[in-house]
């Protein structure tokens, strides 16, 4: 019989046999199923490679919406003298403007404040949707790796281990399936650092986030406030009291 070589792009299945002789049923499954473990393992492993991606790259783009929620803050922060006048001393008279210098006026402008806003907004949104599919994403990932885990025990403790115990009546050669194994286990550990190395990378990305998500909570207050002043409501809520 000639050797099982598959060239799997999680790991290289490679057995070889003892004699020309059919396989036992319990080698036939035992091949199916290392078979499935090396492609339930690769599918993990590319979730893992393509989340990692993700929130590495999604770094930057956190890092470009918190420049223009910078740009977005000094916008209001030069419209807070005229929140502040709003709400303490109320609009001037007619009479009152002229009679104020104008080399002394302040003219307050609301719209570089819109305009940066729906910048900000459209550039958040489309980072949020992305963010939220990884997200969901990454929350699979543990039920998935406790599913290969449970894979993993099965063909090592129903395959495995009876083939290597009954060696002396099965076609496979123990030598090249114990040495082929190991090497998987092997690959199998260098993906489960990968998931660690995800969680650190992920942990990172979401404290940067939660701390822009913060200061925008704070900022989306101010506004509302703002332009309520804007709108006099300020004025009519003091009049009801």
């Amino acid at each position: 019989m000639k050797p099982t070589i598959i060239n799997h792009p999680f790991h290289v299945i490679n057995l070889t046999y003892m004699s020309e002789a059919p396989l036992s049923t319990l080698e036939e499954e035992g091949i199916e199923k290392y078979v499935e473990l090396h492609n339930k393992s690769q599918e993990y492993k590319q979730v893992l490679e393509r989340l990692t991606t993700y929130y590495t790259s999604a770094s930057k783009t956190l890092q470009k919406c918190e420049a223009i929620f910078d740009n977005l803050q000094n916008e209001y922060i030069l419209l807070t003298p005229m929140l502040h006048y709003l709400q303490e001393g109320g609009p001037l008279s007619d009479t009152e403007i002229e009679s104020i210098d104008e080399s002394e006026r302040v003219c307050y402008d609301t719209q570089p404040l819109l305009s940066q806003l729906h910048i900000f907004n459209h550039t958040f949104d489309a980072y949020a949707d992305g963010l939220m599919a990884a997200e969901k994403e990454y929350a699979a990932t543990e039920q998935q790796q406790e599913k290969l885990e449970l894979q993993f025990d099965d063909f090592n403790d129903n395959y495995f281990n009876p083939i290597i115990k009954d060696w002396k009546i099965m076609e496979i050669d123990i030598c090249s399936l114990d040495e082929n194994f190991d090497d998987f286990r092997g690959a199998f550990c260098d993906m489960t650092d990968m998931a660690d190395k995800l969680i650190d990378i992920r942990n990172t990305f979401l404290d940067a986030h939660i701390k822009l998500q913060n200061r925008i909570v704070d900022l989306d207050k101010d506004i509302v406030a703002l332009f309520a002043a804007l709108n006099g409501e300020s004025n009519i809520n003091d009049n009801s009291n």
